[in-house]
């Protein structure tokens, strides 16, 4: 049972450990990159990588690759980077097909939150504006309910105020009569007296 299985079945290795050649550190190293000289043609063109091109064409990054070993891309060459493509020889071998989508300007996140304060400010003077009203609101109805406590808390007129009273052409006993109606109807002839 010393024997090997070897599936799929192959020929024995009839070399022994000592008679197979020793590795060498220089063949473990990967091969050197040819760096190839760049075109001419394309010397100013714009150049992308290749995984820049396979996300700008859709295509697979083996995709490319495959074109680029097979010399269908004039202009592209390889380097330590890795690959360099030219954009026109792209589209001229037909992977790029589309034009490339604007770039999005995007506005500057300072006239965001400008525009966020503007509006913040508009509805805070809103919101200031109401409460000033309702401010003066109760201001007017405390002091009605003052001159009303006023009224109720008032003791008997001088006879000389009964007098100017009484020449006005209204009863005394109505003046002093203190029912919750006859509050409430003086509180509001008071009112229609001073706001007109």
């Amino acid at each position: 049972m010393s024997e090997e299985i070897l599936w799929p079945p192959q020929e024995k290795n009839q070399e022994t450990a000592e008679e197979k050649p020793a590795k060498t550190p220089e063949s473990s190293k990967q091969p050197e990159i040819e760096i190839t000289p760049v075109d001419p043609a394309f010397a100013n063109a714009p150049m992308v990588s290749l995984s820049e091109a396979a996300r700008q064409t859709n295509k697979s990054r083996g995709t490319i690759r495959n074109w680029l070993v097979e010399g269908k891309v004039p202009g592209a060459r390889r380097t330590e980077a890795g690959w360099q493509i030219p954009v026109p020889s792209l589209v001229a071998t037909g992977l790029w097909d589309r034009t490339s989508p604007p770039d999005e300007v995007k506005e500057p996140p300072v006239i965001d939150r400008l525009s966020e304060l503007e509006s913040e400010l508009a509805r805070a003077r809103m919101e200031l504006n109401s409460e000033k009203k309702l401010r003066e609101a109760a201001e007017r109805n405390a002091e009605d309910l003052r001159v009303a406590m006023r009224m109720l808390n008032a003791g008997p007129q001088s006879p000389v105020d009964k007098e100017s009273v009484s020449h006005q052409g209204r009863p005394t006993q109505d003046r002093w009569e203190l029912t919750p109606a006859s509050v409430v109807d003086a509180v509001q002839r008071f009112r229609r007296k001073i706001l007109g």
